[in-house]
């Protein structure tokens, strides 16, 4: 998991101004009037997205207004005042304003924000309405001096997204939108509308590119139904699907990344409250942006299905090949001109621009319900959010046949898995994470109704992994409503957000090991290996923030729980890897500063005794070596807020100046009079004085135990410092804790060190040794013919040293030899070496004599001799056995040294072992 640095950093708590950024500003009425509002207002129900950043610049509603602030500025302010800061680059700060209000004609009140993709829209929704707000450039507000501006704000809409029809569940900007301008807006009614947002066109904003009707498409047969939301005023119909299509959230199945596959950017999949999930791809404007890999990967998926459906005649349910239309499809995007269009960030580079192909229509086919493979595990799910994570491309499948991959875009040492993974949130905290390993595809409806009623609707089994718990049983509200967010660094980790806290998931665990089992082409073992593999899966689930409970109760006494806004994780320059969040019911924000991650090599580690529940904890490497150490690492921990009971105003002036009539204004300051108005008025004072007190007594008593605490925390850090200063004094002294030998403790010390460097020397020069044994030792074992040869040597350099020492009288060779012929004989070897042997010894002692008798005959006259007495023995035999010794000597010569070559090269064979 991300190590937390730190958590809410000065600059965003109080007394600092960046704590005004999330402070409300309304006076506090009294209970009474609380609780009449509050009984007037109809709950929300539904997702909170109420905080939006684009780069540093951060977006939050407070009050239902929504504040602009640079948390660089802020941060740089706080910093400077502190005489520690730097100035960011291009920064005009105004001392003393930390955010500007931004004016926005919104009614009802705001429940999420949205930031477009290019940062020059804000998507604004209520509950029913859906505004967009036109930004300008971050230095038009640090140059506006005034606390606030006015935006350029469009409703989006006006007469479908109202209060009379149903609400709004979710805003989304297409990843695959022009320049980022491209809305979608999913309404609980299941209505799904594309808006193409054009700032110089205002009909762009009235009237919806198109829209569907889930409920009616679920039953369309063809293209010619319509399935068109119904009009404003007229009446709907009852409809079986309608009362199971509630939707909960909705999520595109990609980023637009060019790692991901072709479909995931252009495909929109929609969860109901029930747990039902469905798709509709391809969902696309009618002018797109594709990025550089989708539509090579597209045309390689389309040739290889139309291959496949023409050999196998692989037909849908109406009778129509599914590969057709994906044909059609892509052939029509391939046989355009694309539009290039400059972009606003760099005039040298230009986006390419498609038009949505006519064929085989605008409108996907619904694809679902999924069937959840989940067993008994799952039986109900009240889902809140869903979560896509889509699968990585198939280089090698879009490749097949290149040489040039220069012109992609890819991330080969990215690591990803070939199928979706689909997390589900329900509202009693707990994360669902299915596998779809099928994967969604380009799907439409035929263009006429078949001859024969049938479901056209392809549907195929999500498979659970693993359902993990965030939230305590005991904790869980009625209005709760948990929310995912992105990870800006890695696509298989994500954030949780509820009342509760923040949590931090990250499959990163398990993905290569799943994705290595996903590519092995071996089926032999593969159940078992599947299903130990599930069994291990380990999903690093970590709380990254606690939120106070009790701190609800003491800011608020009339709220029964907290609604936290979805957190934002974003990384920057100046702040690093920052989390903000903030709850409905506090005054203050909750951040976090986390450690950039560096390595996701996964080590499992012990439970936590923070956490709560009992799934084993995946830590990636550190960043240091102090965990190799058995160092103890700097444990972040959160400061004290203190509540805004302690600061805010009391109610009581409010009471007399508001609640009572003004004939009984002028009894205050007369003299106490017994009678049914004053108790009526003391017994009021003291219903709302009794609540203060008690918030104030709460706060006070919570402030007191927190400061035990700390006082117990360090006493034992202290008693854990000086059992440290002992043991090193100990090391340091040899363990009697004084000097010996009239050494100091420096010259002990460097004696100890220098003691182990040699140390550590000659361990490393054996350790180098040893290698260089083991490398000789990795060998071949000998064969049978070489293990009889080396034997056979060994014999023969027995029989010469027995031979030299038996010319000395030390040892008997006969004996020697006439064993060695028993031995052979039973052996029954062909030409054993104790016969060439005593042939080598015998031509060499006759050699011998001759010589001898040549030098006994005295030059010519004794040569002359010799030869008359040899003369009987012909000159071409003496030749032959003179050749003969020669080769037999050269033949002993050359198998003497190729056996020491081969033992040379055997290394570690030596001769007579």
């Amino acid at each position: 998991m991300p190590k937390v640095l730190s958590y809410s950093p000065s600059w965003l708590s109080r007394p600092s101004p960046g704590f005004d950024l999330f402070a409300s500003v309304k006076k506090r009425t009294s209970i009474g009037s609380q609780a009449n509002s509050s009984n007037n207002e109809q709950q929300y129900l539904g997702p909170r997205r109420t905080i939006a950043h684009r780069g540093s610049e951060v977006f939050v509603v407070v009050d239902n207004q929504i504040r602009w602030a640079d948390l660089s500025i802020i941060k740089y302010d706080w910093e400077s005042s502190q005489g520690k800061g730097k100035r960011p680059e291009g920064a005009d700060v105004t001392a003393g304003q930390s955010y500007r209000t931004l004016k926005a004609p919104v009614s009802e009140q705001i429940r999420q924000l949205s930031i477009s993709p290019n940062g020059q829209l804000l998507a604004i929704a209520t509950s029913h309405t859906v505004h967009v707000a036109v930004l300008p450039d971050s230095s038009k507000f640090e140059e506006n001096t005034r606390s606030s501006n006015r935006l350029q704000i469009h409703t989006v809409g006006p007469t479908t997204h109202v209060l009379s029809q149903s609400p709004v569940v979710s805003i989304l900007w297409h990843p695959l939108g022009v320049n980022g301008t491209c809305l979608v807006t999913v309404t609980t009614e299941a209505v799904v509308r594309l808006w193409e947002l054009n700032k110089s066109n205002r009909w762009s904003f009235d009237s919806a590119t198109f829209a569907i009707d889930l409920t009616k498409l679920v039953t369309a047969e063809s293209q010619q139904d319509d399935v068109s939301p119904s009009a404003m005023h007229s009446g709907r119909g009852f409809s079986v699907d309608a009362v199971d299509m509630e939707i909960a959230s909705a999520c595109f199945g990609g980023t637009g990344s060019p790692d991901e596959s072709a479909w995931s950017a252009m495909s929109l999949w929609v969860a109901t409250t029930d747990g039902d999930i469905y798709a509709l791809c391809p969902l696309l404007p009618s002018k797109w942006q594709p990025t550089s890999t989708q539509l090579p990967s597209l045309s390689s998926i389309a040739i290889a299905g139309t291959t496949i459906a023409s050999q196998e005649v692989d037909y849908l349910g109406d009778g129509i090949p599914l590969n057709t239309d994906q044909y059609d499809f892509v052939s029509e995007i391939d046989a355009q001109v694309p539009i290039l269009i400059a972009r606003d960030d760099d005039i040298t580079s230009n986006d390419t621009i498609y038009n949505r192909p006519k064929r085989p229509g605008p409108i996907p086919n619904l694809q679902g319900p999924f069937q959840l493979a989940a067993g008994s595990l799952v039986d109900y799910l009240d889902v809140s959010d869903i979560h896509v994570i889509a699968s990585k491309l198939d280089t090698e499948e879009l490749m097949l046949g290149e040489d040039d991959e220069s012109d992609l875009e890819i991330q080969e040492e990215t690591m990803g898995l070939s199928a979706a993974v689909v997390c589900l949130m329900t509202t009693d905290g707990r994360v669902h994470l299915f596998l779809d390993l099928v994967g969604v595809e380009g799907q439409w409806l035929p263009e006429k109704a078949p001859e024969r009623p049938c479901s056209v609707s392809a549907s195929h089994e999500l498979i659970l992994v693993e359902a993990l718990d965030t939230l305590d049983a005991e904790a869980i509200s009625e209005d709760e409503w948990p929310t995912f967010s992105r990870d800006p660094f890695s696509r298989y980790s994500f954030y949780t957000t509820h009342s509760q806290g923040v949590y931090f998931f990250s499959l990163n665990p398990w993905i290569k090991r799943l994705e290595d089992e996903l590519q092995n082409p071996s089926t032999a073992g593969a159940n078992f290996r599947l299903n130990m593999l599930r069994e291990s899966f380990g999903t690093l689930r970590e709380r990254i923030i606690r939120f106070d409970q009790d701190r609800f109760t003491i800011n608020d006494t009339s709220s029964s729980s907290a609604s936290a806004n979805a957190c934002i994780v974003f990384h920057d320059s100046d702040l690093g890897y920052f989390l903000l969040t903030n709850t409905n019911d506090d005054t203050h924000a909750h951040a976090a500063t986390l450690d950039l991650p560096k390595s996701f090599n996964v080590k499992q580690e012990p439970l936590s005794s923070d956490d709560d529940f009992g799934s084993p904890s995946l830590y990636p490497e550190s960043n240091d070596n102090a965990g190799d150490l058995g160092l103890t690492t700097h444990i972040a921990r959160s400061a004290y807020e203190p509540p805004s009971t302690f600061w805010n105003q009391s109610s009581l002036l409010q009471l007399t100046s508001q609640s009572l009539p003004p004939h009984r204004r002028r009894t205050l300051k007369e003299e106490i009079r017994l009678s049914t108005a004053t108790l009526d008025l003391m017994t009021s004072a003291h219903r709302l004085l009794s609540n203060e007190t008690h918030a104030i007594r709460t706060a006070a008593a919570d402030l007191f135990n927190r400061c035990e605490r700390m006082m117990q925390e360090l006493r034992t850090q202290i008693e854990r410092v000086r059992e440290i200063n002992g043991r090193a004094d100990q090391l340091v002294l040899g363990g009697g804790g004084e000097d010996v030998e009239g050494e100091t403790a420096s010259e002990k010390l460097g004696n100890r060190a220098q003691v182990c460097i040699e140390r550590q020397e000659r361990l490393v020069s054996r350790l180098s040794n040893l290698r260089r044994n083991a490398t000789k030792l990795q060998t071949k074992e000998l064969s049978e013919k070489e293990k009889e040869f080396k034997k056979e040597l060994a014999n023969l350099e027995r029989a010469v040293c027995k031979h030299d020492a038996d010319e000395d009288g030390d040892e008997d060779e006969d004996s020697f030899l006439n064993d060695a012929k028993a031995k052979d004989d039973a052996v029954g070897g062909l030409e054993p070496w104790w016969q060439r042997f005593e042939e080598v010894r015998s031509l060499g002692g006759e050699l011998v004599g001759r010589a001898k008798k040549v030098g006994e005959g005295g030059g010519e006259g004794g040569a002359r001799k010799m030869r008359e007495d040899e003369y009987s023995i012909p000159n071409d035999m003496r030749k032959r056995k003179v050749e003969q010794v020669m080769a037999l000597l050269e033949r002993e010569e050359a198998l003497v040294e190729g056996v020491m070559i081969r033992l040379e090269r055997l290394r570690g064979v030596r001769i007579g072992e």
